[in-house]
């Protein structure tokens, strides 16, 4: 893998003059012009509208006009219909799934961002915590730097854990324990409380099915790739185990179902619920005092894979629309932007200098859950950085999520699931 501490080259005079230098180099030498920009963004989120108007009134040299997109997947297809078309009208900035980034390279080839943090005065890549400085990279071009992370967690209802007899200052740790603690509020709370429900049974999303699976199988100490993508390992004992516990919550111990109601958690009728820190606003207003979070329960120890969002910078083959789009990716990677978002939409900071801020520090405080999700990047492990992974991962929802219903075995899943990956990697190798 690509060891993102070495040195960055010696890059072309024409780069030079770019990065935050883009800040003074720019405005001096684009005075007379306006450079528009347009930028991609999924979801809606007004706190984002609000610094995009911002840097327009403090850059009148650049207008970012920004698109926003209903999710992500939305985005990746809009991008990708685009580029096959071979329309020029793609974006200057996109903002992405960090797990796309590799795929929206493949179609829109992106800026490398090191000639730009080399002249950066504000953004600097080992600021950045290790497993974000090591997704930043597509092969050897950094193509993307984390905006925003987030990743999975155990939420709990501290009312049900009374009532059932759990000590809520102990929650599950491991998948025994899940099994354990959903047993005991099964036997206890009756049947109108479910006592473990996960994102990947509710069907929203087929990625919340496959990076849960894929932290659970790096848990059991499994591997899902070798180092550079070319060979799949998770068809494993620890691959099928991680499997088996998640489709076992269903099947076997029964703890779990696929009857989720709406809004569940929110209203008190689940007991244990993994699903990710941007719920966590949403599960503190409804739940008050009595929201838990824990760290992921793991076989051995805890692991989550990270997410989040990257910005990235579409090459235009315009040097000053890309230090335009540059100066605008650093704005919105400040201080002020990033503990704005982390309050507003319940995500994490990437970078070390910002996370030891008072500021962020005093917003940890006074969040119980934010400091535990926090704690959960020291555990945190990232997806497969290639122009395919968007594809293999819909591929394992459509494979495993019939084994919720028993009509195929983890082990014959796993099977199939390592027969296409293969045929995909050889499609795109």
């Amino acid at each position: 893998m690509y060891n993102v501490k070495k040195v960055i080259a010696v890059m072309t005079a024409g780069a030079m003059v770019l990065g935050v230098g883009a800040q003074g180099v720019f405005a001096e030498s684009q005075e007379d012009e306006v450079v528009e920009l347009i930028y991609w963004k999924s979801y809606n989120v007004d706190v984002y509208k609000d610094f995009i108007n911002q840097f327009n009134e403090e850059h009148p040299n650049i207008h970012v006009t920004a698109e926003i997109f209903p999710d992500h997947q939305s985005t990746l297809q809009k991008i990708q219909v685009q580029a096959s078309a071979g329309n020029a009208e793609m974006p200057n900035i996109i903002q992405l799934d960090t797990c796309m980034t590799a795929t929206v390279d493949s179609v829109a080839p992106l800026v490398d961002l090191a000639p730009y943090l080399e002249k950066s005065d504000s953004l600097n890549i080992d600021d950045f915590y290790d497993t974000f400085q090591e997704e930043a990279y597509v092969g050897e071009k950094l193509a993307g730097l984390h905006v925003c992370a987030n990743c999975d967690v155990l939420f709990f209802n501290k009312e049900i854990f009374e009532q059932a007899g759990l000590d809520i200052e102990a929650p599950p740790s491991t998948w025994d324990e899940v099994i354990e603690y959903g047993q005991k509020i099964k036997e206890t709370c009756g049947d109108d409380i479910i006592p473990f429900v996960y994102t990947g049974i509710t069907g929203d999303y087929y990625e919340q099915f496959s990076w849960e699976w894929q932290a659970m199988v790096q848990s059991a100490g499994g591997a899902l790739f070798n180092e550079d993508y070319t060979e799949p390992l998770f068809n494993s004992p620890e691959g099928i185990a991680a499997l088996e516990f998640l489709v076992g919550t269903v099947t076997d111990s029964k703890i779990a179902s696929l009857s989720y109601p709406e809004k569940g958690f929110e209203n008190g009728r689940v007991g244990m619920y993994m699903d990710g820190t941007w719920s966590i606003n949403t599960y503190q207003d409804a739940l008050g005092d009595n929201l838990g979070v824990a760290l992921m329960p793991g076989k051995e120890e805890s692991k989550v894979m990270v997410g989040g969002d990257q910005m990235m910078i579409v090459d235009s083959g315009d040097e000053k629309k890309n230090a335009a789009a540059f100066e605008f990716l650093t704005f919105m990677m400040s201080k002020d932007v990033i503990i704005a978002n982390s309050k507003d939409q319940g995500e994490l900071a990437c970078q070390k200098s910002i996370v030891e801020t008072d500021e962020y520090q005093e917003y940890l405080k006074n969040s119980e859950a934010m400091q535990t999700a926090q704690t959960a990047l020291e555990h945190c492990g990232y997806r497969a950085r290639t122009s395919w992974y968007d594809e293999w991962s819909q591929l394992v929802y459509t494979i495993c999520e019939p084994c919720l219903y028993e009509e195929i075995s983890c082990e014959d899943a796993l099977a199939e699931l390592e027969s296409q990956t293969k045929e995909i990697i050889s499609k795109y190798s």
